[in-house]
């Protein structure tokens, strides 16, 4: 009941992940919109394509936990499509585990850089000088939500196959 629960809520963070991310890539969008428009007029608009760099940045890394969670990664199965399902099963567990520890590990950097770049008042070299923890924040919490993702559905998967209700999941269950 609890774990049901808590998973739900975990479904909810990943679709409120894909929706910023998908909010991202209309602001990029329209960023380069603004940006052709401006030349074509003739005025210049500063920082717009260091913005979209950004939102593309942030797009990508906020919707990790979402495409991971709804199948959409490209997942390679020639290797496993070989081995007996006991020992498909086992490599499923290995694999998750060995993706969130991965994770993690990039998760964990990838904060400890904000916070570096925010303590050390670093600024982007555009046109416009950003601090640069601002699209770093971003980017540590979609890695963050993606680490989350990878540990729930690590869980979840290992509790399947111990129970015996795993029944042909793929590895992002």
């Amino acid at each position: 009941m609890l774990l049901s629960k808590l998973g739900k809520g975990l479904d909810k963070l990943y679709t409120l992940s894909g929706a910023l991310a998908a909010i991202c890539l209309v602001g990029m969008a329209m960023c380069v919109i603004v940006s052709i428009t401006s030349r074509l007029l003739d005025f210049y608009v500063p920082g717009l394509t260091e913005i979209a760099g950004y939102l593309m940045g942030a797009a990508n890394c906020l919707a990790l936990a979402y495409t991971f969670r709804n199948k959409a990664h490209i997942q390679v199965t020639l290797f496993i499509e070989k081995m007996g399902v006991k020992q498909q099963r086992i490599f499923e567990i290995f694999a998750l585990f060995t993706t969130a520890a991965v994770t993690i590990y990039v998760a964990y950097y990838m904060s400890r850089l904000t916070y570096f770049s925010w303590d050390f008042h670093e600024l982007s070299d555009g046109s416009i000088a950003i601090p640069l923890w601002i699209p770093q924040i971003i980017v540590a919490i979609g890695t963050v939500f993606f680490a989350i993702s990878l540990v729930h559905s690590f869980v979840e998967h290992t509790w399947l196959v111990m129970t015996g209700k795993a029944k042909n999941i793929e590895i992002s269950s």
